[in-house]
């Protein structure tokens, strides 16, 4: 966030200070109005555009994981003052204060259009009041005195510079700049922005008045006339708002059709370089593996790393598990290839997915059959060993093959332990100064140490385990690892 906000404040100050020594003073009034307002919009927006690279790289080595039974409790120190928590409450209160200004205001206004005289004239809505302010506008009110209406002591001058306002809407920009306001409180930019877009109102309701055929000068005199203290809404284009010595000024002025192509154009580089400087950029690491993985022969499949048992496979785990649970230990045998079938789905679930399933069948080691006894040579006066007996016939040797395991005896095979816990793996990388990466994006060693405890389903890749600075990808999504 304090990025993005400084981002914006440093965009926003370039295109004011652009819009300060190139356009203030030009007489192409229309096109400032949109440059100021296309302003806030570009300071606001380009700090969130992003823009994506993908770069190929080639998977070296992979680390399957599950989820263990062990948690590893990590100690973060913290601050004793929350300085975050301040400043949010800090900037609550200015979106209150000046809320309570801003719908204030608005609300003033409706009262005296609600509680004062008005007269129809044109399309527009003449509000008369007995307070002595200065003539000003909010969208098609216009607000005068009353004795000096009544009595024609305005000038057509006066009026037609306020009903400018109202035809070209300037209440809208004022709106607009008043919401921004409340958002932006603390960004000292918005009110010069503001101050801008009001004296360019001025500019564009003088412009008006002067092409109705009202000469400069006597208009200028009229300018004088009526700046005075008196009162105004601050939502309202008051007739007296700007610094009449401006307005003089660029009266005076005009400005050539080529000197407004040259500072038009001049935008564009502009456009650019704030772009350039205050977007974002994003460079994503893609497994080469992926880019074609239409070309993928079918032994591939076989590489393709699961964190979790799915579904399936642990509906498949509780049927063989079911299958054997209800036979008796002294008369349970089991297929070689549906026990490594079990063992290698109870290696892949989970801590929840082992507690919701059936229990692992209990395995019997048959026992070792007893030895043969040792042959007792007989007494033989000359010391010569008789012969052993003849042997007993001979059991068959088992076979090569063994399809079938024949189960009693007590010893029991105990499922195989669980996989290493992630967290704990991610933290010895992390003491080791690795680099992380989760879906493309680098990542702390906290960070990653909190995904991995935290996610149920998720693959590492450790590139350059033996390095320095070993390379951790961390991603939700399967890998798949060609054969070299």
């Amino acid at each position: 966030m304090e990025t993005y906000l400084l981002n914006s404040a440093a965009c926003l100050a370039i295109l004011l200070l652009f819009y300060k020594l190139l356009l203030e003073k030009e007489t192409m009034h229309l096109f400032k109005r949109f440059y100021l307002l296309g302003s806030l919009f570009a300071a606001i927006l380009i700090p969130y555009i992003t823009f994506t690279s993908y770069v190929e790289v080639s998977p070296t080595s992979i680390i399957p994981i599950s989820e263990g039974s062990l948690m590893v409790s990590e100690s973060i120190s913290s601050s004793s003052f929350n300085w975050t928590a301040l400043l949010w409450i800090i900037y609550g209160l200015g979106v209150v204060i000046f809320s309570i200004k801003f719908f204030r205001n608005l609300a003033a206004l409706f009262v005296r259009i609600k509680q004062n005289p008005k007269l129809k004239n044109k399309g527009f809505i003449n509000v008369l009041l007995n307070d002595n302010i200065v003539p000003h506008t909010f969208f098609s009110y216009l607000f005068f005195n009353k004795d000096k209406f009544n009595k024609n002591q305005i000038p057509q001058e006066v009026i037609v510079h306020e009903e400018a306002h109202a035809k070209q809407l300037h209440s809208l920009d004022i709106l607009f700049v008043e919401i921004l306001q409340i958002v932006f409180w603390f960004n000292p930019l918005i009110y010069l922005a503001k101050n801008a877009i009001q004296l360019n109102h001025e500019f564009l309701a003088d412009q008006s008045v002067i092409k109705n055929g009202i000469e400069t000068s006597i208009y200028q005199r009229t300018l004088l006339a009526f700046s005075s203290n008196a009162q105004s809404s601050k939502l309202a284009n008051a007739f007296n708002y700007s610094s009449i010595k401006k307005r003089f000024t660029v009266m005076k002025t005009h400005t050539s059709k080529r000197t407004i192509w040259s500072k038009g154009l001049l935008l564009l580089p502009l456009l650019a370089v704030l772009l350039f400087s205050f977007s974002t950029s994003e460079v994503i690491e893609r497994d080469a593996s992926f880019a074609n993985s239409e070309n993928l022969k079918p032994h591939y499949k076989n590489s393709l790393i699961q964190d979790i048992a799915t579904k399936k496979m642990v509906k498949e785990y509780n049927a063989l598990a079911k299958k054997y649970n209800s036979l008796p230990k002294e008369k349970r045998t089991i297929s070689r290839n549906e026990l490594e079938r079990m063992v290698f789905i109870f290696d892949r679930m989970n801590k929840e997915q082992r507690d919701n399933s059936e229990k692992f069948p209990e395995i019997i080691v048959p026992k070792n059959a007893p030895a043969p006894p040792m042959p007792i040579p007989a007494d033989d006066l000359h010391g010569v060993v008789p012969p052993p007996p003849p042997p007993n016939a001979a059991t068959p040797a088992p076979q090569v093959e063994i399809e079938m395991f024949e189960m009693d005896g007590d010893s029991e095979l105990l499922p195989p332990p669980p996989p290493p816990v992630p967290s704990v793996h991610m933290k010895e990388l992390a003491e080791q100064g690795a680099i992380f990466y989760f879906e493309g994006k680098e990542i702390t060693g906290k960070e990653a140490i909190k995904i991995t405890r935290e996610s149920k389903s998720i693959n590492i890749q450790v590139r350059d385990i033996k390095s320095k600075k070993p390379i951790v990808k961390l991603s939700k999504d399967p890998i798949v690892v060609e054969d070299r």
